[in-house]
């Protein structure tokens, strides 16, 4: 289980324990204590969101195992450690015990399924969406915020043909990065064919800006950039970063990776000498 999750997993549980302690001073008495036969889910989850009671959760956790099983069965396929998809699992059911509304009329188990479903796919999602090329995600995050966007102003979704106007992105590039980038669908994670859980790989032929715009690079242009960068060995492309992207000269990338000016120049020769001979090459 990744730290990030493991936080995520102690801070639920920290808040909901924190919002009960407001409500009584010294401890509080377990809802559940004194009840005859099973208890239901809906007893345990009660008792945990007015009490934030640990016995009750863990019982509740304890309780629904098999269901959350059942529920990972849908992403066998999906290139991940079982056991990580499990914890992550674990937390969208203590999220589920946190958010459940008996009133609306619906099973805790109903519930929590969906829940657990939408946090594992978030999970896969994210792992898809890292593994991809630092320029794929930064298109698709000029995407979605201009989607959200045109939403609040038009209280509709964009057609593809505007969202490409907003991102200056054709309508085919745009498809290709949503394609790569967006939340895996389930027919590939159920799927042994299908690679569920690993980046798409992404044509960069597809993706280009409709129009020039001043001081900016068009995005065939960017992505070729990008490509041929990531050849570079890890000591190149900290350079090229550092005298390019952050605008050093020669003898501050020097004192900050330790080296002479006269190398970071030997240095910057050689990676640019590289760059012009991929980009030569026309990558795509």
């Amino acid at each position: 289980m990744h730290s990030l999750q493991a936080a995520e997993l102690y801070a639920a549980d920290s808040n909901m324990t924190a919002a009960a302690g407001g409500r009584a001073e010294g401890a509080v008495r377990c809802l559940c204590d004194g009840l005859e036969g099973s208890v239901s889910n809906d007893d345990l989850v009660r008792c945990y969101q007015a009490t934030a009671c640990r016995r009750c959760l863990e019982r509740l956790l304890d309780g629904n195992t098999r269901l959350l099983h059942h529920v990972l069965k849908r992403f066998q396929y999906a290139q991940e450690p079982y056991e990580d998809l499990l914890q992550v699992g674990r937390l969208g059911l203590v999220k589920a015990a946190q958010r459940f509304d008996a009133t609306l009329g619906h099973a805790f188990s109903t519930y929590a399924v969906a829940v657990m479903d939408g946090e594992i796919r978030h999970h896969l999602r994210d792992g898809v969406l890292m593994r991809q090329p630092r320029w794929a995600r930064t298109a698709y995050k000029k995407i979605e915020e201009a989607q959200s966007t045109f939403y609040a102003q038009h209280s509709r979704f964009p057609s593809f043909t505007e969202l490409a106007e907003l991102v200056n992105i054709t309508p085919e590039g745009v498809l290709e990065v949503i394609r790569a980038c967006s939340q895996p669908e389930l027919s590939t994670l159920e799927s042994p064919d299908g690679a569920a859980g690993e980046p798409i790989p992404l044509s960069g032929r597809v993706i280009r800006s409709l129009r020039h715009q001043s001081f900016s690079l068009p995005m065939e242009d960017r992505i070729a950039l990008y490509e041929a960068i990531s050849h570079l060995s890890e000591a190149q492309r900290r350079l090229i970063y550092l005298l390019f992207f952050r605008d050093l000269t020669q003898q501050e990338v020097a004192d900050e990776l330790g080296m002479t000016q006269r190398s970071v120049s030997r240095e910057q020769h050689r990676a640019l000498t590289k760059l012009k001979a991929l980009l030569t090459k026309k990558i795509f």
